[in-house]
């Protein structure tokens, strides 16, 4: 283990990109697939036969019986139309949580209470009280809680990571994103980035009126927000994160959007060149160019490869040498030839690299790369962009302490929504949350 920054704990190997930490397990873990909506159906199903060096799946739950029963015949495994009866039964030693999120804190602090490990989709929970208990739960009574984050484990954000430990573009003072993602995916990439958690944040929000337009059958729209988030980090480095409608909707610029890393002799940018896909570079200035007009006279792409329709590798090379990560994921095991994954070539792996480290951590093998603390504060750092913007832009402290208007106000919202209060676990059980 490593320390970084002000007390983020990190395994120290988490950016070789190789086989140390992608061994087989000698037992692969028993695990219950909790939630058989359609992220289940179309991101987890696909790679389970991928990843049975490392997992096997054992039951399905799911209170729509054909979603439960669809699944679990695809696998070949009992299904269940309820949680208690799944941990009464116990087939399992741990179980992935593909639910809705207003089901997250109770579903996986039952799971937890019966010593069943849980890996549970993102975003963590809906409140930051939620988040924390969630993690309280789970060392309470010994047992892993991980948090399924991919975003930081895209090949962007692992190549420039390796990058940045090269001191290329020395050391980095400031990141800049416009029209990514914002919200909990990238407040879980800036932790990794930067290996630290932010000391403040100041956010404001802006609505516009738009003519009305669908998304998707279930998501109409006549508006349109947008947010700008300042995050402040240990050593006097600044995240801004901006986006608004971040689908590239109404004409808006597409994701990946533009995102720059800021060092003191050069930058790590990417861009869009199509939706969901970009391409990047690194910029540096040599004495040279600083000396006269410190424009950069040392541009070098990154080179993003892929084998068969499924990312391979990232690389740039650099003056100091080749840097680059190695994809050592094959989710094309069981697929059908053709099969596109998600729409892009490099989401089954990061899928893949989460569920292998999950299930490593539950064996005690290795430490994980982004932790139930890391979740916690990615959660601090959403909740606190609320906090902010009720405040009017007004910078807010991390960690947050004492009563929070933001939290109340999201309580009360949840409150009315599900009729129940979203802290009372037994309640919130007895809800169904059926996903398409």
């Amino acid at each position: 283990m490593a320390m970084h920054g002000a007390g983020r704990l990190v395994a120290s190997d988490c950016s070789t990109g190789g086989a140390m930490t992608t061994a087989p397990l000698d037992s692969p873990l028993a695990v219950a697939l909790v939630g058989a909506g359609d992220r289940s159906r179309t991101i987890y199903l696909p790679l389970f036969k991928a990843l049975q060096p490392w997992v096997r799946i054992v039951a399905v739950c799911d209170p729509v019986r054909e979603h439960a029963d669809g699944a679990a015949a695809a696998l070949g495994v009992p299904a269940f139309y309820s949680l208690r009866d799944l941990v009464a039964d116990r087939p399992m030693e741990a179980a992935f949580v593909v639910t809705p999120i207003e089901g997250h804190h109770a579903q996986s602090c039952y799971l937890s209470s019966h010593g069943v490990h849980n890996l549970v989709e993102t975003t963590m929970a809906n409140l930051l009280m939620q988040a924390r208990d969630m993690a309280d739960t789970a060392r309470e009574h010994g047992v892993t809680l991980r948090v399924a984050e991919n975003f930081f484990r895209f090949p962007f954000d692992r190549i420039a990571k390796k990058i940045v430990e090269t001191g290329a573009i020395g050391p980095v003072g400031r990141l800049t994103c416009f029209h990514d993602h914002l919200g909990y995916h990238d407040n879980s990439r800036w932790i990794v980035l930067l290996g630290d958690y932010p000391e403040s944040v100041q956010a404001v929000k802006h609505t516009m009126a738009t003519l009305p337009y669908d998304e998707t059958p279930q998501r109409h729209h006549e508006s349109e927000s947008f947010q700008a988030r300042f995050f402040a980090f240990p050593g006097d480095r600044l995240v801004a994160d901006i986006a608004g409608n971040i689908k590239g909707m109404l004409g808006r610029y597409p994701r990946p959007g533009y995102t720059e890393i800021d060092g003191s002799c050069g930058a790590i940018a990417r861009w869009a060149v199509r939706p969901w896909w970009g391409e990047a570079e690194v910029r540096v200035c040599s004495d040279a160019a600083l000396a006269h007009g410190a424009i950069a006279d040392g541009v070098y792409p990154i080179v993003h490869e892929a084998d068969g329709g499924f990312w391979s590798r990232d690389y740039v090379d650099l003056p100091s040498g080749r840097v680059e990560w190695v994809n050592p994921y094959s989710p094309q095991v069981g697929l059908e030839p053709g099969h596109v994954y998600y729409h892009r070539d490099y989401y089954g792996a990061a899928v893949m690299d989460l569920v292998v480290d999950f299930a490593r951590a539950v064996r005690g093998i290795a430490a994980s790369e982004y932790t139930d603390e890391d979740a916690v504060a990615a959660m601090m750092m959403e909740v606190g962009t609320r906090e902010s913007v009720l405040r009017d832009g007004g910078r807010v402290a991390l960690p947050l302490t004492g009563d929070l208007e933001s939290e109340q106000l999201a309580r009360d919202q949840l409150r009315a929504k599900l009729g129940v209060d979203p802290l009372d676990i037994e309640a919130v059980m007895e809800i169904s949350f059926p996903r398409p």
